[in-house]
């Protein structure tokens, strides 16, 4: 069950997001969430304005206040933590010991832009253990999580998320297995899922399997185009590639989708 819901906080419009995704899985599981405050303090003695240094104590305390507002006024059970830290480069070694004690750890997926820096999300993906919960900017959480595609390569990673996401599957109405084939198949190929289907039939899940096709470097796009077609509330995968390098090169797959995913994703490593 997902009864830990950990959510980073900024107090920016990227907020608005992260506690749509967060406030819905907790009424989904009766959860409790934890809003992750990290606010950045310039090191004076590196080089950084003294005045801003001195200010940004302050500037804290007004975000860390009103992030308590916000969460304050959700129907569920809520605490907020804060941490100072002397840069963004440290926000992901702060949160790391913190996430792994979550069930769930909801964000933004990277943009490009300062809304969630990539850093963090690498690190957590590659070092907690746990699966993130990744959202659009735009997310608003009211599509009910009812039809979820996973996506199934067979690697260690893929069975790493579909452990992970047993309970949204059980929750779900609709939960496919979707496997991406290449042109040129061998005898076992056929079979791939086969035993995912099965295992999520023990389970208590009447997953059904699809197929799609593409070459190696047009899963991403196959991905996104089947949730589309599929009509997915839901994107389960594991990191693709053999190491943290490959898997967030650019144009990589897993970075490909965590950049264009249109569904939440419930990423694993």
């Amino acid at each position: 069950m997902i009864k830990d819901v950990m959510v980073r906080l900024d107090g920016g419009s990227g907020d608005d997001a992260r506690l749509a995704a967060a406030t819905q899985i907790a009424e989904i599981f009766q959860s409790h969430i934890t809003g992750l405050f990290f606010n950045v303090v310039p090191d004076e003695f590196s080089g950084a304005n003294v005045n801003q240094a001195a200010r940004a104590p302050d500037a804290g305390d007004a975000v860390e206040t009103l992030l308590f507002q916000r969460l304050t006024r959700l129907h569920q059970p809520t605490n907020l933590r804060r941490f100072d830290v002397a840069g963004v480069l440290d926000i992901a070694e702060t949160a790391l010991p913190v996430v792994r004690t979550a069930d769930t750890f909801v964000a933004l997926r990277p943009n490009d832009r300062l809304n969630e820096p990539e850093e963090l999300i690498r690190d957590l993906l590659f070092g907690t253990g746990r699966h993130l919960f990744l959202v659009p900017d735009d997310w608003i959480g009211f599509t009910p999580l009812d039809n979820i595609v996973v996506a199934w390569n067979g690697s260690r990673e893929s069975a790493r998320a579909l452990a992970e996401s047993l309970p949204f599957l059980h929750q779900a109405s609709k939960v496919g297995v979707l496997v991406v084939e290449r042109e040129h198949q061998n005898k076992n190929d056929n079979l791939k899922a086969n035993d995912a289907i099965l295992h999520l039939r023990h389970h208590g899940i009447n997953a059904v399997k699809y197929r799609a096709f593409g070459k190696e470097d047009e899963t991403a796009d196959v991905l996104i185009a089947e949730c589309r077609s599929l009509g997915a509330s839901l994107l389960v995968m594991g990191s693709y590639g053999h190491s943290q390098l490959h898997d967030l090169l650019p144009g990589s797959t897993t970075s490909r989708i965590l950049r264009r995913s249109p569904v939440p994703l419930l990423i694993a490593h």
